[in-house]
Formats: structure tokens, C-alpha cells, sequence
């Protein structure tokens, strides 16, 4: 009868061990990156990512007329700052150009430090900097950017697939 017993919670710790095996290999993974906040994009078909959580940030500042909205991503070597102006509170809209419009600045700015320690920025005229602000919540910001950026004496670099997922600081 004792041996009965054991063979039965032996069995009972196999199935129980059994059924949480392949629940955790059933459970898929999500194609978002789990809540990571990151910046990536293509300078010249070349990738850049930045992953240090803590340099991944989103913040915002008015002045009379004037909102804007900074989102940063660097690392030891390079970093990106895109930049948005509106004379209205920043929302989840696309923004391109950089214009005065009435006494406020309205468009996108993008700056790029590559690890040469060289900054591109998209230029004073005929910018075709872009940001596309598709999520805004109390704590983070998701978005996309792309632009040609443009360094004195530099051939010029070309920002593709941009897209960022930042904490939020204010």
C-alpha cells in the first residue's frame, strides 16, 4: 500500500512537471520586442541600434506657442536626436520640414553623431526629415523616422526604416 502511494505522488510530480514543460513551450513569442525600449535605422543600408535603456528617452517642453518634443538613443560611440515643433501640443501626427509658422516652429529635426564624431543633421532647406509619432501614453513614445542627413564636407547619409520605442520622463 506504501508503495502504492509513492508510485502515485511520483507520478502525480512527473504529470504536474510534464504539463509545465509544455505550457512554457507552447507560450509563443510576440513579434514586438517585449516592452524593450530601442532606436534603430539604416545610415546608408548600414544598421544602427541602440538598446542602453537608460539613453532611450522621450521629453517634452513648451514655451509660450512653442511644444516641442525631443527622443534620444546613443551609446559610447554614436547617438541620434529626433526632434518635433509644433505650436500646438505634440499628438500622434506625422511631422516633416522645419517652417515658421506664425510665432511658432512646426516640422522635425534629426541630428546624427556617427562614431567618427561627425553630426549630420538634415540641412537648413529643403529638408525631408521625417518623424511619424504613432503611439504617445503617459510613459513611452513609438514612432518612425527617416530623412538625408547632411555634414560639411561629408557625402551625405541617408536615414531609413527609423523607428524607435522610448520611455517617457515628463
Amino acid at each position: 500500500m506504501e508503495k502504492k502511494n509513492l508510485l502515485l505522488r511520483t507520478s502525480h510530480i512527473v504529470s504536474g512537471f510534464c504539463l509545465l514543460v509544455f505550457v512554457l513551450v507552447s507560450c509563443k513569442k510576440d513579434n514586438d520586442d517585449g516592452g524593450i525600449y530601442k532606436m534603430k535605422f539604416k545610415a546608408n543600408d548600414t544598421m544602427v541600434e541602440f538598446r542602453t535603456q537608460a539613453s532611450l528617452t522621450a521629453s517634452y517642453g513648451q514655451s509660450g506657442s512653442q511644444y516641442n518634443a525631443l527622443f534620444t538613443g546613443y551609446d559610447a560611440e554614436s547617438n541620434m536626436s529626433l526632434q518635433v515643433f509644433d505650436s500646438k501640443p505634440i499628438e500622434e501626427a506625422t511631422y516633416s520640414g522645419y517652417v515658421l509658422s506664425g510665432s511658432a516652429f512646426v516640422g522635425a529635426l534629426i541630428g546624427y553623431q556617427d562614431k567618427s564624431g561627425t553630426l549630420f543633421t538634415q540641412g537648413a532647406n529643403n529638408s525631408n526629415a521625417t518623424i511619424n509619432l504613432t503611439e504617445i501614453t503617459s510613459t513611452t513614445v513609438r514612432g518612425t523616422f527617416s530623412g538625408t542627413l547632411k555634414a560639411s564636407g561629408k557625402p551625405d547619409i541617408q536615414i531609413t526604416n527609423g523607428e524607435f520605442f522610448v520611455w517617457r520622463t515628463n
